[in-house]
């Protein structure tokens, strides 16, 4: 067994819980700093301690000055950061921390590079590595010139996944199948740096890799049976491709890279490749190679720790790794899109459920359920049932009964009733609930505020929203969005969501919140209410018309309580009852 004491910051059932499992099997101490707090990861059985610490956000100097604290308190031999959530405000602060702990980082170079796809293509470029053709979009390129110079369907991708001023958001890779919609992606871009690759028909596979200083100790290649533009959640290990191996080696080799990487490949069916792009940290199917020997975690902790080199390991090829809630969902998806007869709708079905079997013949492993460790799978089963369930009944009688019972609990809580719209930006639905909700209620009414989940603040509503909210006389033109703290939270005496995403959201990041929350769409009984952003203006005066349904049903609600309760009440020198509608 290894002593040591580990940070790992992260929550994901994916490359976080393999890290805390891998490292916690050989006795390392795992603390773990997440952002979700209620993430089945967190019930993994060698987490040692979880820490509370705020997101990134506006300069940094909240999180850099509780990561520092957090630093000083517990020695740590090391700190890993999962994704980039961690690893980008980790790198921005890197001088001012690595005099406190071993940072899991990246060098400077390989930073600028293998986190910019434009600089990552370059490279590949000039050490003859194939890739797609493609380039950066420019400001005057028109869908009309991209098609006819790359064709159709075009890949439309962020120059960078994730920006320091875009935290947490993580921008998509698109696919274009036609002019109207690459056009449709370039008038959406905001300003950012975007790229366009000509589409290289093929199957996904990704190589993984442990390196030091340039030099390759250990790779692992998995071929994606099923995938989406975040990754893959069904994949089988197979035989490294040398012609692959040379290429990640070149890469490597250029940079004098230590850590571990996964690069990205897509391959033709006559065996022609082109390399898509490079994770330099730890990546989303880390859990398949650990089961079968290849244990990059604590040889990537042993190599930064104590400079450990180990010796490349062996392992089966043709064993399936499936994360079953992500394949879940995506065949339920994919079930539901594709119009099947009778007879192929229950060919689909009979093939996935052999599937299934694999486990039994000792050729699937699972990226959660593990022997060792089962809390992360019965906690992550549970959230299924309950999110399905929720899906069943999310409308209906019962539904709106309960959401105004919670209405009537709040106005019965002591002290000056507090009202908080959150949505997940604060910059569409919740500004335009919480001045409608101003407007309709007064200044004598409640205490009416907004917030989001999202922790980016200070960004204005879209100008689309703010001409939608005019239409019902409210001007959003000076509003700058909100983060949802602890101390808001926990003064609302009503928190009012719109959607069960939102729902969700709240509690992930507050599980211990008291405060009753409803979704404002169950009090008229229509359920959630989509966010708008990204639509038309048509888009934001629909759900604009549906919130202020909500408000009115609330008003009346709040009213009738009042009314109720006055009715109750003695009357003062002048007959009126001695009560203030909050």
């Amino acid at each position: 067994m290894t002593s040591g004491v580990v940070l790992v910051f992260g929550d994901d059932t994916r490359s976080f819980l393999a890290i805390a499992r891998a490292l916690g099997r050989h006795g390392v101490r795992v603390h773990a700093a997440p952002t979700n707090m209620r993430s089945p990861a967190l019930r993994c059985r060698y987490i040692a301690a979880i820490h509370d610490l705020p997101p990134w956000m506006g300069d940094g100097s909240e999180w850099e000055t509780a990561v520092r604290a957090l630093l000083r308190a517990v020695t740590f031999d090391l700190v890993i950061p999962c994704n980039e959530t961690a690893l980008l405000p980790m790198h921005r602060h890197r001088t001012q921390l690595s005099s406190l702990a071993r940072l899991a980082l990246p060098d400077e170079r390989a930073m600028e590079i293998l986190f910019d796809k434009h600089e990552t293509r370059i490279l590949a470029s000039r050490l003859g590595v194939p890739i797609a053709r493609g380039r950066l979009i420019r400001q005057d390129d028109t869908a009309a010139e991209i098609t006819a110079e790359l064709g159709l369907p075009i890949i439309v991708k962020p120059r960078r996944s994730y920006t320091l001023a875009g935290l947490p958001t993580r921008e998509k890779v698109r696919t274009a199948e036609n002019v109207n919609q690459l056009q449709k992606l370039l008038s959406g871009r905001n300003g950012e740096e975007m790229l366009v690759e000509q589409f290289f028909p093929g199957r996904g596979l990704g190589l993984s890799l442990l390196a030091d200083r340039g030099r390759l100790l250990q790779v692992f290649q998995h071929n994606r049976v099923r995938e989406d533009a975040t990754g893959s959640y069904y994949r089988v290990s197979g035989s490294p491709c040398p012609a692959l191996v040379s290429a990640c080696q070149a890469i490597i080799a250029s940079l004098n890279y230590t850590g571990l990487a996964m690069f990205e490949f897509r391959r033709s069916a006559e065996g022609k490749w082109v390399l898509l792009e490079v994770n330099a940290r730890p990546w989303g199917s880390m859990a398949l190679p650990l089961a079968l020997g290849v244990d990059f975690p604590y040889r990537w902790f042993r190599l930064l720790v104590a400079g450990e080199e180990s010796p490349p390991v062996d392992y089966r090829e043709g064993v399936f790794g499936r994360n079953f809630a992500l394949d879940l969902g995506a065949t339920v998806s994919e079930f539901r899109s594709e119009r099947r007869g009778p007879w192929n709708a229950a060919s689909f079905t009979i093939h996935r459920a052999l599937e299934l079997l694999r486990p039994l013949t000792g050729r699937e492993v699972h990226d959660v359920l593990v022997r060792d460790d089962i809390g992360p799978a019965v906690r992550e089963l549970r959230d299924l049932v309950l999110r399905g369930l929720r899906r069943i009944g999310g409308r209906g009688p019962l539904v709106r009964a309960w959401a105004r019972a919670r209405v009537r609990s709040a106005c019965r809580r002591p002290g000056q009733l507090r009202l908080l719209f959150v949505c997940h930006g604060n910059i569409c639905r919740s500004p335009f609930a919480a001045a409608l909700a101003r407007r309709r209620f007064g200044e004598a009414g409640p205490i009416v505020e907004s917030a989001g989940t999202l922790s980016r603040p200070g960004r204005p509503t879209p100008a689309t929203g703010i001409r939608a909210a005019l239409t019902q006389g409210i001007d959003l033109a000076a509003h700058r969005s909100a983060w949802l703290t602890r101390e808001d939270a926990e003064a609302a005496s009503l928190l009012i969501v719109f959607d069960e995403i939102n729902r969700a959201a709240v509690f992930d990041r507050y599980p211990d919140l008291r405060a009753p929350v409803i979704c404002l769409g169950d009090l008229t009984g229509e359920g959630a209410i989509a966010d708008p952003i990204g639509g038309d203006l048509a888009d934001f005066e629909r759900a604009y018309a549906r919130i202020a349904a909500g408000i009115d049903e609330l008003s009346r609600l709040l009213f009738d309580h009042h009314r109720d309760e006055a009715a109750t009440l003695p009357e003062n020198d002048g007959g009126i009852p001695c009560s203030s509608p909050f």
